[in-house]
């Protein structure tokens, strides 16, 4: 059976390390699948502005699954699909990275509906590359804005202890997942980049066999779940790669989406 939709988480997935692709492949791709009644959708726990300045240039149907799936639009910038964290949640979330000891010294973030918020002491380039609208204030707690997520990182690196240690505490209120580079997200508890493709595959009545997803890191998994021609990136974490039924013959840096894609056209 054809593939009739494909997604792709984007960081150590479709783009290289350098945060680029090959443009001129990727748009013959989409024109050709467009042609065919094949979509194409950007599944990212990016801030929506970040995913769509990516593909800046490119002309064709794209569809977002953002903020690990809090926030789903369509190609023509309509909100298909949005889930927020509740106020007093937030706030009970940062005041406890704040002062848990286990979690001290969190770079933080969050990506709202107007724009992204971090502290002066987390400025850096890299934050000012993934965030869009960026407003440096003093006191995330004060944001006005109805989140989709809070991101946090550590100099350790250690996510996987410091997601168990937010899910365990505020089980059934919202969920931590890992998303590469020693960072998490932080979403609501229902929500996750399988929740956005689900919205998609019933929008466009797909099943989950005519189903592709790419996928690297551990805020995959759930994605890769309801696509039966899931793909481990060759450069995907070993829980990645042992529940995917398939792995891409290239990494990331080699354009490995790309050349799968070429095969699902």
């Amino acid at each position: 059976m054809k593939v009739a939709l494909i997604a792709s988480d984007l960081d150590g997935t479709f783009l290289r390390d350098d945060h680029q692709f090959d443009r001129p492949r990727f748009q013959a791709q989409l024109d050709r699948l467009t042609a065919n009644g094949q979509h194409f959708a950007v599944a990212s726990g990016n801030q929506l502005q970040h995913c769509i300045d990516v593909f800046d240039g490119i002309k064709g149907e794209l569809t977002y699954v953002a903020e690990n799936g809090g926030l789903v639009v369509d190609n023509h910038g309509h909100v298909l699909s949005e889930s927020l964290l509740t106020p007093a949640v937030l706030q009970a979330l940062l005041n406890f990275v704040w002062t848990e000891p286990t979690l001290a010294g969190a770079s933080a973030s969050l990506s709202g509906k107007n724009g992204a918020y971090i502290r002066p002491q987390d400025d850096s380039k890299l934050m000012q590359y993934y965030l869009s609208n960026l407003s440096v204030v003093d006191d995330l707690a004060a944001v006005d804005d109805h989140i989709y997520k809070a991101t946090f990182s550590w100099q350790d690196r250690d996510a996987d202890r410091h997601a168990a240690i937010i899910n365990d505490h505020f089980a059934g209120q919202l969920r931590a997942t890992v998303s590469g580079y020693g960072g998490l997200d932080v979403i609501a508890p229902n929500v996750d980049k399988a929740f956005g493709l689900a919205f998609l595959q019933r929008h466009w009545n797909v099943s989950a066999s005519q189903t592709a997803a790419f996928g690297d890191n551990g805020n995959d998994l759930e994605m890769l779940r309801e696509a039966d021609y899931s793909y481990a990136m060759r450069n995907a974490i070993p829980r990645v790669k042992a529940m995917a039924n398939y792995e891409t013959k290239l990494d990331n840096n080699h354009d490995g989406v790309l050349d799968t894609i070429d095969g699902l056209i």
